[in-house]
């Protein structure tokens, strides 16, 4: 008599209102959600804070810089490679940190496709090719921010940054913190980009 009053018309069409109702629930919370994009698939391990844009900026092609040797520079130089930037200063641990796998990953997948530029916010230039020169960064293009304009101009949340732009100048995707760049996973981004 009990299973009886369980299974009763009137509870059946309970418990398919009740499904129902959760079925479409999950239906909007999946809707909500923004389709996967091509670089989300790269965004683990000590990559997990990479973050995609639905309309990538340009990258300032004009905004001026220098190498850390005095060389007047902009990012125009490098038009028709995948370019990662990379926004650090001495003053900053993690940015210090990360530097040796930002050069490893220059080693490891530099040339005609790809390169990695570390872009200085120190006082001076000195500063920065001082310290590369005592921890043996030797890879990757150092650069130095001497108008000081690149944190506004990149919307730069903090250091380190890092930014990184397609092969027509557009910003794929960005990292702020620390990350191991010579890493698994960031080889795999960096060779998925290079491929495009």
């Amino acid at each position: 008599m009990m299973m009886s009053r369980l299974f009763t018309l009137g509870n059946a069409i309970r418990a398919m209102i009740l499904f129902g109702v959760f079925a479409l629930f999950g239906v909007i919370v999946q809707s909500c959600q923004g389709p996967e994009g091509a670089l989300d698939r790269f965004a683990v391990k000590t990559l997990k804070g990479l973050t995609t844009l639905d309309v990538p900026p340009t990258r300032p092609a004009s905004l001026p810089f220098d190498t850390v040797t005095g060389e007047a520079v902009t990012l125009s130089d490098y038009d028709g490679k995948v370019v990662l930037l990379n926004a650090w200063a001495t003053w900053c641990p993690p940015c210090v940190a990360e530097m040796p796998s930002l050069d490893e990953l220059q080693r490891l997948r530099g040339g005609s496709d790809f390169q990695v530029v570390g872009i200085s916010v120190d006082r001076n230039k000195e500063m920065a090719r001082e310290w590369a020169d005592e921890n043996g960064i030797n890879d990757m293009a150092l650069w130095h921010d001497k108008t000081f304009r690149m944190t506004g101009e990149l919307v730069l949340p903090g250091f380190p940054t890092t930014i990184l732009y397609n092969r027509t100048g557009r910003e794929v995707a960005r990292l702020s913190g620390e990350a191991d760049w010579s890493s698994e996973e960031a080889l795999a981004l960096i060779d998925y980009l290079i491929a495009q």
